[in-house]
C-alpha cells in the first residue's frame, strides 16, 4: 500500500479528517464492547486511518501490534512519515522477513519496538504432495501477471535454454484475462505474443487463475520465481509453496528472496535480473537428474523452518509476552 503527498487539497484533508474521526469513534466503540487488552493492525495506513483512536487506547494500556507484510516505500516523505505519524502510534512492529525489520528500522522506529515471524504458507483446498515422477524439464512460474514479476524475462530464458537443446516447458499460473492497469496496459497481450515466436512456441501453457497449485507444483520439476529487483519481495510465499512441493526455486535478487533460498542447495539466486541470468539457473538443476532430486528433497526438508505451528507459537508468544517495553523473544 503507498502514500503520496502529491495533490493534497483543503477539500481531501478536510475529507480525511472526518473519515479519520468516523472510524476512530468505531473502533473505540468496538474495543470498549469486547474490552480488547490488544489491537491488532494489519498494515499502516490502517493505523493511520484510526490514529486518534490507537493514540487513546495506547495511552490507557492498551497495545497496539502492527504486522507488516510489506517493506515500508522508500524516499524522505515515506521516512517521515513511519517516524513520526506511525511509529507514535504503535507499540510493536511484526515483520513478516528480516528484510521487512530491516527495511522498517531504516525508517526511524526503534529497535527495541520490531521483531520478526516469518509467515506460513497460505491455506490451499488441496494438500501439499511430493510424488515420485515429475515431468522432465517442467518449469512452473506462479503469481501476479504484471511486468515487476519478471514473467517477460522467464519466457525469454525459457527461450535460451530450448535454443541450447533442451526440452524446456513453462507452466503459467495466474490471471491472463479482465482488467488490466494503465500503467501496464497490453503487457499480457505481449506475453501471449512472445510465447507464440519459434524459439518457445508451443513450450508454454498460460493455465489462468487455478486453485489446485499443489497439483500444479507437483508435477513440475523446477519452480521459478523472477521477481524485478524494484519490486522488493517482502517475503515470497510462492517460494514457501515450492519447497512444500519439494522444487528448488529459482530467484531473482528481489527482496527476502535470497533468504528464503540456498543458493545451489535449495535453488538459485541470480546475481543479475537478466533471462541469461535465469537460464543459468534452471540450466543448474535441469540438466543434472540427481541434482534436481538431492535439491527438492533439501527444499522440502527447509520448508519445516516456516511450518504453520511455529507460526501461531510465535504470534501465542508475542500476545502473551507483549508490553509497552519490551516483547519476549
Amino acid at each position: 500500500m503507498s502514500l503520496t503527498s502529491r495533490r493534497v487539497t483543503p477539500l481531501k484533508i478536510a475529507k480525511m479528517a472526518c473519515e479519520t474521526f468516523r472510524v476512530s469513534i468505531d473502533l473505540l466503540r468496538e474495543a470498549r464492547h469486547i474490552r480488547a487488552t490488544h489491537i491488532l493492525v494489519p498494515d499502516f495506513l490502517t493505523a493511520l486511518r484510526n490514529g486518534p483512536a490507537l493514540a487513546w487506547l495506547r495511552a490507557r494500556g492498551v497495545g497496539i501490534v502492527l504486522r507488516l507484510q510489506n517493506a515500508p516505500d522508500q524516499g524522505t516523505f515515506y521516512r517521515r512519515l513511519w517516524r513520526w505519524a506511525v511509529n507514535p502510534l504503535i507499540d510493536h512492529f511484526v515483520c513478516n522477513s528480516e528484510f521487512t525489520r530491516h527495511e522498517l528500522l531504516k525508517h526511524g522506529v526503534p529497535r527495541n519496538k520490531v521483531s520478526t515471524i516469518p509467515n506460513a504458507a497460505s491455506p490451499r483446498r488441496q494438500s501439499w504432495q511430493l510424488p515420485d515422477v515429475r515431468v522432465p524439464g517442467r518449469i512452473i512460474f506462479v503469481g501476479q501477471i504484471i511486468p515487476d514479476k519478471g514473467l517477460d524475462l522467464l519466457l525469454d530464458a525459457v527461450a535460451i535454454l530450448r535454443t541450447d537443446g533442451m526440452d524446456a516447458t513453462l507452466d503459467v499460473v495466474g490471471d491472463m484475462d479482465g482488467w488490466e492497469p494503465a500503467s501496464f496496459a497490453g503487457y499480457r497481450a505481449r506475453l501471449r505474443e512472445r510465447a507464440a515466436r519459434p524459439d518457445v512456441k508451443g513450450a508454454v501453457q498460460f493455465l489462468g487463475h487455478r486453485e489446485d497449485v499443489p497439483t500444479l507444483m507437483a508435477r513440475a520439476s523446477v519452480h521459478c520465481c523472477p521477481s524485478l529487483p524494484q519490486i522488493r519481495e517482502a517475503f515470497g510465499l510462492v517460494v514457501l509453496e515450492a519447497k512444500l512441493s519439494g522444487l528448488p526455486s529459482v530467484v531473482l535478487p528481489s527482496g527476502n528472496l535470497p533468504a528464503l533460498v540456498e543458493h545451489r542447495r535449495t535453488g538459485w539466486v541470480c546475481a543479475n535480473a537478466t533471462a541469461a541470468d535465469l537460464a543459468e539457473g534452471l540450466r543448474f538443476f535441469l540438466t543434472d537428474p540427481s541434482r534436481l532430486s538431492a535439491a527438492g528433497a533439501a527444499s522440502a526438508a527447509s520448508a519445516a523452518d516456516y511450518s504453520e505451528e511455529r507460526f501461531a507459537e510465535a504470534w501465542a508468544n508475542m500476545f502473551d509476552c507483549a508490553t509497552k517495553e519490551s516483547i519476549c523473544a
